[in-house]
């Protein structure tokens, strides 16, 4: 490790979470790994996942996809965002599956001997073909002889709006039960909808953040993932004295400031300035503005160099980090950067180490 600022990720909890959800309704898996795994390692969370039983994998783009496969990993990919019409030979070297992006996207693109899931837009307003165009798009890749294997819609709203997340799978199952085609994956529920709609018609689901533990619903889900650092450097400050760029925050003489290595360019957001930290039995406060590599917490108690400190995760509700900061989740576990190892756990001990600049 090069920096003492690191990630930790339970695999136990990775892989107890994706049992879950494949216990729960019975439905296949398609493991959401896009964005370096939600910032966890998407290599790592590919190989926990298929111990675990998952053989289908969904990244965002072709690059994701090309980096599990000269990896070794040999499964199924589907390609959820934007394909550019002129790399459908390395699609097809590579065995990757991609969405219909749009009706001008299936029209220009040779889809001959593409594998292809029909992309529903049921209220999303994002990506997809409309509902009413649906038989002729699909008529039309059949036509083009692509190899049409799988149908998908998304919800826009299955963490707070039941009542429209209902009206979209209404919609979306009219609209497959009209085509009369025998698909083979049938999916519109990410982690949130696979909670809250009795989706009857799929049998996949595509679960993300889920896998890391995370829901807006109920569940037995298991967080497993923790953004921690070390103190490098313990002081006592005189009342009056200053902290940081800016000098926002002054001392009134009480506590103690521990120096962390860790900044915004790690990804953790100078709006934290001012929220909680976690150090040893206790909770200080972030002080002063944040800096690009390094910030400072007081507590109240002294703590020696080399304590550790969680800043997300662990006793830092993460979801709630979220609401505090106008943000969600999914965000603050992506912008994490590649300045951060991640260390792997089983059974509580670390089994492997990543420096993914390494």
């Amino acid at each position: 490790m090069y920096r003492n600022s690191y990630i930790e990720v339970d695999l136990d909890a990775l892989k107890a979470n994706a049992r879950y959800f494949m216990e729960r309704n019975g439905k296949q898996l398609i493991g959401v790994v896009k964005a370096n795994g939600y910032g966890i390692g998407a290599l790592a969370e590919v190989k926990t996942l298929k111990e675990a039983g998952v053989s289908f994998f969904a990244v965002s783009s072709l690059d994701e996809a090309l980096n599990l496969r000269h990896n070794g990993i040999d499964d199924k990919i589907l390609v959820l965002g934007c394909v550019p019409s002129s790399v459908m030979d390395l699609i097809r070297e590579n065995d990757i599956s991609i969405v219909t992006l749009s009706r001008e996207f299936v029209e220009k693109t040779d889809l001959k001997d593409v594998k292809v899931h029909l992309k529903i837009d049921t209220g999303m307003n994002r990506i997809g073909i409309e509902i009413e165009e649906a038989k002729q798009i699909l008529d039309l890749l059949i036509e083009k002889g692509a190899l049409v294997e799988g149908v998908m819609s998304h919800f826009s709203s299955a963490d707070f709006d039941e009542e429209y997340s209902r009206k979209q799978y209404a919609s979306f199952k009219e609209c497959i039960l009209g085509l009369n085609y025998d698909f083979r994956y049938i999916h519109m529920s990410a982690t949130d909808a696979s909670l809250l709609i009795d989706d009857d018609i799929c049998n996949a689901q595509r679960i993300g953040l889920g896998l890391l533990g995370y829901s807006a619903h109920e569940s037995e889900l298991k967080p497993c993932m923790k953004l921690c650092s070390e103190v490098s450097m313990v002081k006592k400050l005189q009342a009056g004295e200053t902290v940081s760029y800016g000098r926002h925050y002054t001392s009134d003489g009480n506590g103690w400031l521990l120096t962390v290595p860790i900044g915004y360019a790690d990804g953790f957001y100078r709006s934290n300035t001012g929220m909680k930290a976690y150090c040893e039995n206790e909770y200080g406060t972030i002080v002063g503005s944040i800096c690009m590599d390094q910030m400072m917490i007081l507590t109240d108690s002294y703590h020696p160099v080399g304590c550790k400190v969680e800043l997300l995760g662990g006793h830092i509700d993460v979801e709630e980090r979220a609401g505090q900061l106008g943000t969600i989740t999914y965000e603050l576990f992506t912008s994490l950067s590649d300045r951060l190892t991640r260390y792997y756990l089983k059974d509580h001990q670390v089994i492997a180490r990543i420096d993914p600049r390494f």
